[in-house]
């Protein structure tokens, strides 16, 4: 399948990312798509991952297979269609309340009205909705690219998950606004190396047949040469924005992990201590350099990734 994206980068600055792959492709959405069957759904700070269930497909001669559900790339439902209910229901008592009161055209005016309303705020709320929809999801298909933005997604996942060990020592407030920004735009990147995969083939593939030497090879060879480019530079900067979430991911866990074995050491020697008829040293004392040490550490990772450049709206080609 084709790495295809609707988002406009920059278009959308999202506060929690849902991600959503079956046998095709991976989905990466500011809204929580569409599951054709049942799914699991597993929230790790500002990242939920949805994992559609096998469903079993009936094939050519009768052959079963099971699946997982597909996602879709359709605007996820927004409630419109309840609120009309809703809406129309209310008018029509309210409705039937006015032509006892007041006559029968009065009751028609007002459910009239009141139906009028009601299709318009279904209108309106879907029409925001489809709008995020639009701007925010990304489609891969390719399997290096859904594997780059999966690991990716454990790195954000498993740094907000630690992050709460860290706020009695790192005076930074929750990161994950940050760490969702950067996986976005790690997501728009990786669909921009799709698009430019593609376009090398398509461009390739039309050489065939064509004249060595003459004016169309030579143009093909200057496209192809300039896609390979911009191949390049998407490659290394998928690498480091990578590379940057899974440092400050190692980074914390390595803090948090470091911290615990120090309480158990220090719990040990002050035992020790007491066994011996050793008077207890203040253990923040001892502490206190390797504290500095690694602390440092996770702000080092986490000023390099908040000083990844915004994404290039220019697509690959242009």
């Amino acid at each position: 399948m084709t790495t295809t994206t609707t988002a406009r980068p920059g278009g959308r600055n999202p506060d929690h990312l849902w991600l959503a792959d079956d046998e095709e492709k991976l989905v990466v959405s500011v809204l929580a798509p569409e599951v054709a069957g049942d799914a699991g759904h597993d929230k790790a700070g500002p990242i939920t991952i949805v994992s559609p269930c096998p469903v079993t497909v009936t094939g050519p001669g009768g052959m079963r297979d099971s699946r997982p559900a597909e996602v879709g790339l359709h605007t996820p439902r927004t409630g419109g269609a309840r609120i009309g209910w809703a809406g129309a229901a209310g008018s029509v008592a309210v409705a039937a309340g006015g032509a006892w009161a007041a006559g029968p055209w009065a009751g028609l005016a007002v459910a009239t009205a009141g139906v009028a309303v009601t299709a318009w705020q279904a209108l309106r709320r879907y029409t925001r909705t489809a709008q995020h929809w639009t701007e925010g999801h990304v489609v891969v298909g390719h399997y290096d690219d859904r594997d780059v933005i999966r690991r990716a997604a454990q790195n954000v996942r498993a740094t907000a998950a630690a992050w709460p060990r860290l706020r009695a020592h790192v005076a930074l407030d929750d990161p994950s606004p940050v760490l969702v920004t950067q996986l976005w735009d790690l997501a728009l990147v990786v669909a921009n190396r799709g698009i430019a995969r593609h376009l090398r083939h398509e461009l390739t593939v039309s050489g065939a047949g064509v004249p060595t030497g003459s004016a169309t090879a030579l143009e093909l060879t200057d496209r192809i040469a300039a896609v390979e480019q911009d191949l390049a530079q998407l490659d290394e900067d998928i690498r480091q924005r990578q590379t940057y979430l899974w440092q400050l991911a190692h980074k914390v866990r390595a803090f948090v992990d470091e911290q615990e074995a120090l309480a158990r050491a220090r719990v040990t020697i002050q035992h020790a201590d007491q066994q011996a008829g050793i008077s207890v040293t203040d253990p923040a004392v001892n502490a206190a350099s390797d504290l500095a040490e690694h602390t440092s550490a996770v702000l080092a990772a986490y000023r390099e990734l908040t000083n990844q450049p915004a994404v290039n709206a220019t697509q690959p080609g242009q």
